[in-house]
């Protein structure tokens, strides 16, 4: 599983758009798009609703996005942790 994929569902679910979570991440639409179709593949669901210029979650996106959140989080918390211990 692709942090930078899941962290990318973080926004666009937070932000409602592509575009904002493009301009949020620093990178294209494009790639915001690639992203959450590449994860949506992965997990073979569609988290989103396409509408022009606002993205919502599907049923399936909101009850996967608290998920997403906790693996997000945790991952920092290690990179934290192991930042602390290194030396």
């Amino acid at each position: 599983m692709n942090f930078k994929r899941l962290e990318t569902f973080i926004w666009v679910a937070t932000l409602g758009s592509f575009r904002k979570a493009a301009e949020h991440q620093h990178t294209t639409q494009p790639a915001i798009s690639n992203r959450i179709a590449a994860l949506e593949d992965e997990l073979g669901v569609r988290l989103f609703e396409r509408e022009s210029g606002h993205s919502k979650l599907t049923s399936k996106g909101q009850e996967l996005l608290p998920y997403a959140e906790k693996i997000v989080f945790m991952a920092q918390q290690l990179r934290k942790r192991a930042d602390r211990g290194a030396s």
